[in-house]
């Protein structure tokens, strides 16, 4: 499994909550998600996050599966862009699979 430079990677099945969460009421499904996987880019070798959206994008043209490199998913909010986000890390853990 990936290895993250700041903390351990999230596992497949675990859910997890993305920072603009917060701008949503607490019970909302808005900005959670399902890890599905990982994967290598086939021409950079960086590794990407295969993730599931578990809200209604509300668009019948957009996919619910998205791929974001390991890195900037598992960054920390841009505090300077975001200042009022009190989530310290773009994705965070809802719960375990």
């Amino acid at each position: 499994m990936p290895e993250s430079n700041t903390r351990p990677p999230f596992k497949p099945g675990d859910i997890v909550q993305h920072f603009k969460h917060e701008l949503y009421p607490a019970d909302s499904p808005m900005y959670t998600y399902r890890i599905l996987g990982y994967a290598t880019h086939s021409e950079t070798r960086e590794i990407l996050v295969i993730y599931e959206a578990l809200y209604d994008l509300h668009d019948e043209n957009t996919l619910k599966v998205f791929a974001r490199p390991l890195d900037m998913f598992m960054s920390k909010v841009d505090k300077e862009k975001y200042p009022n986000i009190q989530q310290k890390y773009r994705f965070e853990l809802l719960s375990r699979a």
